[in-house]
């Protein structure tokens, strides 16, 4: 009973989720509103006037006048909003008013038939209830589509009519009661039915209007989408849509396609294709999409995504192209890949494109490749003395060297950061590799001409691994490539060396080293400093000492400094071992009772960091040491590595009292520059010219410039190497000032460190013995 109550006031009730439904039923209702008054008033005055003579006048014309004025204030209204289109709200709100007048309506003019009745012969009686039948239908119809007002005057009507006629007991009238209930409901049927059309048909406008809508947005969106898109037809693959975009790019491109972009519709895809039948094959068929394809067009490169349109049954609409004009972009890729794999000053490969070529010979059948690892010799010295830019015209000239020796295309060179290059060549034996290495060396080492027409001479170092000889993979080939090109450095530069199993050993004996010397550092065991005594020739007092570093091995005894110093400087710990000569030659200097000065060399590694002024400030105050009887020796190489911010550590360490010595003078470059470009207090003549003044006049004309240089510019002069009586008479004759050398003295340590030194000689004599 609940659901069938339920049932029944859904039927009767005016459904409000469907706004669309709601205007819709407002706007039928609106357009028979008018015919359903006429025929409902007309039908009225012809039945009073036919109850005119029968009936008093009150019921034929009080209650008719009083009806047809209702009638007319509701057309009035209507004749006032015909034409304005309500909101949902306002629908809804009319169409409960016409349930509400339908009710007052039907119920008015059926009490008012009913009072008719008594009135009158059979023939009246018979119009009254043709009149109530007839009225009821075209209400019924004229309200069918608000289907709640039209089951009110339905069930109202017709159920009163049907109880009121079967209640007079006439057969004629039951009969007229029968009829009238299964027309009723037959009309029950119908106007369900018709509702019930009537709103899928109301829903479906509705649906097909939102699609249209979001078509119609969707081709708006479409037209303003910053991607130019085009369909096609699926049989003729004919253009049969272009947005604005596509229009645009047409225009840019028109002078390289045979129509022109006001023609584009219509016209088949064909024309941004010379060879256009695998084009159509992809298009024809759905399954082929979605594709992408890059088309070159003249000049220009295009990007296609080509994709399908399906129907909601799935068949095939055709396909849809966005594209663009790419030409910029792919130039952008190019220069990318370019920028990735390249390197942008010499266009060689650069290292990561070398070791994946590298990996990928490693990975083919046979034996090979071979590696040549390519180091320059004296490109820093070019690059720091003449500026980066002659540095790079230097580099992209070694690079087009490399190109014209290794021009075989199977060979592949690379730039793999700074001076160091690599050719990678696919052979199985190492004679071709030193062949071309030779060949190599011979062409870097030529003069290059740069602007200016000056010239510049370089050289270069080699080493060779062979696959898999010296390693089966890219990492290893290389490693072992370098320790050869190190053993090549090492054998005077220059030249070339094959990677052998006793350079790896070496290499590995200097990492040893380099850790035995931190941990000699950090304990402060088995290093010593020596003193080497310097001379006035005139007077024969010692005027100042050298401090020198010696070190102690634990296994192999007493270490060269020429092989320790430059295990200190590559491993990075010559800052802490400067600092600790520093530190220990001022501490003993300041407790010597002749007050000789104390001569300290610095490495060019301590040199242009700003931590060797605080370093030497440091040793001065700690010890006590005066300033005048420190002397800082610094070698020419060495102000060369930062020539600017050197010659600034220099003279702080002068200002402060400091003496500074240009050590090692004629063996390096632009030795006269370095004197005018700083005041030095002492310069101190290699010992390669000393030992060989005595026999080679050309040394001793060397000796004597300098000697006679000093004395114009006031600077001492000391000879090193003197160890001969000849020695120092030739250096006293060529005027030297002071002198340095074993005839004087060999270094020695100094008092508190001799007998520990002396027991470590012991030990050496006994390591030395086994």
């Amino acid at each position: 009973m609940k659901q069938v109550i339920q049932r029944v006031q859904g039927f009767m009730s005016i459904p409000v989720d469907n706004p669309e439904l709601l205007k819709a039923q407002y706007r039928a209702f609106s357009r028979q509103m008018p015919l359903m008054y006429l025929i409902l008033l007309s039908s009225t005055w012809a039945v009073a006037l036919t109850h005119l003579p029968v009936a008093p006048l009150w019921l034929t014309g009080g209650i008719p006048g009083v009806l047809t004025l209702v009638c007319a204030v509701r057309v009035l209204h209507w004749w006032k909003s015909r034409r304005t289109s309500p909101t949902a709200e306002g629908a809804l709100r009319a169409l409960r008013q016409v349930n509400y007048l339908a009710f007052g309506i039907a119920l008015s003019f059926t009490a008012w038939s009913f009072l008719l009745f008594p009135y009158g012969d059979a023939y009246t009686r018979s119009h009254l209830a043709f009149y109530m039948a007839i009225t009821v239908i075209s209400c019924i119809f004229s309200l069918m589509h608000l289907r709640s007002a039209a089951l009110i005057v339905a069930m109202l009507v017709n159920g009163a009519f049907i109880a009121f006629f079967a209640a007079t007991g006439q057969p004629t009238f039951i009969a007229t009661a029968v009829n009238i209930a299964f027309v009723s409901i037959g009309m029950l049927v119908i106007i369900n039915i018709n509702y019930r059309d009537f709103a899928r048909m109301i829903n479906a406008q509705t649906e097909a209007r939102r699609r249209e809508e979001a078509q119609t947005r969707l081709l708006r969106m479409i037209d303003d989408m910053p991607v130019a898109v085009m369909t096609v037809e699926p049989d003729t693959l004919n253009i049969n849509y272009a947005n604005e975009t596509s229009k645009r790019l047409i225009c840019l491109i028109e002078h390289l396609l045979p129509i022109k972009a006001d023609a584009l519709l219509g016209t088949s895809i064909d024309v941004f294709h010379k060879h256009p039948a695998h084009q159509r094959r992809l298009l024809a068929n759905p399954a082929n999409l979605p594709h992408n394809a890059r088309i070159n067009l003249g000049s220009e490169v295009l990007d296609l995504k080509v994709s399908a349109i399906m129907a909601d049954d799935g068949s095939y609409l055709g396909p849809m192209l966005t594209w663009a004009i790419v030409t910029k972009e792919v130039e952008a890729e190019r220069r990318i890949r370019q920028l990735a794999h390249y390197d942008t000053l010499t266009g060689l490969a650069n290292r990561i494109t070398f070791s994946e070529q590298m990996e990928a010979n490693l990975a083919a059948p046979g034996n090979g490749p071979g590696l040549l690892f390519i180091d320059l010799d004296g490109f820093k010295l070019v690059n720091d003395t003449r500026g980066h830019r002659v540095g790079d015209q230097l580099l992209q000239q070694v690079a087009d060297r490399l190109r014209i020796v290794c021009n075989d295309p199977a060979m592949m060179i690379g730039r793999l950061g700074g001076d160091e290059f690599a050719a990678l060549i696919q052979c199985d034996d190492t004679p071709p590799l030193e062949n071309l290495a030779a060949r190599i060396i011979d062409a870097l080492s030529s003069p290059y001409t740069l602007d200016h027409n000056r010239q510049i001479q370089i050289g270069a170092s080699i080493g060779i691994a062979l696959a898999p000889m010296h390693g089966n993979t890219g990492e290893a080939l290389l490693a072992r490539a370098d320790i050869a090109l190190y053993a090549a450095k090492a054998a005077g530069k220059g030249t070339y060396r094959l990677f052998s199993d006793d350079m790896e050993s070496k290499i590995q004996e200097r990492v040893r080293m380099q850790a035995k010397l931190r941990t000699s550092l950090q304990t402060r065991k088995g290093l010593f400093v020596f003193y080497q005594p310097i001379v006035d020739v005139r007077s024969g007092k010692v005027t100042a000492r050298e401090a020198l570093i010696r070190w102690h091995h634990p296994q192999h005894g007493w270490i060269s400094p020429g092989e320790f110093i430059p295990v200190a400087e590559q491993g990075g710990l010559i800052e802490q071992l400067g600092e600790f000569v520093l530190n220990t030659a001022c501490r003993e200097a300041a407790q010597w009772e002749d007050g000789a000065c104390v001569a300290v060399n610095i490495s060019a590694a301590q040199l242009g960091k700003g931590t060797l002024v605080p370093v030497v400030l440091e040793a001065l105050t700690r010890t006590g040491l005066p300033p005048n009887r420190l002397e800082i020796e610094v070698t020419e190489t060495a102000m060369l590595e930062d020539e600017h911010s050197g010659i600034g550590d220099l003279r702080l360490i002068r200002d402060m009292g400091v003496r500074v010595a240009l050590d090692d003078f004629g063996t390096g470059y632009s030795s006269l520059t370095h004197l005018r470009a700083f005041p030095f207090d002492k310069i101190k003549i290699d010992g390669s010219f000393v030992k060989d003044a005595v026999e080679r006049p050309e040394s001793a004309a060397v000796v004597s410039a300098i000697a006679d240089l000093g004395k114009r510019l006031g600077v001492t002069t000391v000879a090193e190497g003197v160890e001969t009586e000849a020695h120092l008479q030739r250096v006293i004759d060529e005027g030297c000032t002071e002198v340095q050398g074993y005839f004087f003295g060999r270094p020695e340590p100094s008092a508190k460190d001799a007998a520990a030194v002396a027991e470590l000689n012991k030990v050496t004599t006994r390591i030395a013995a086994a």
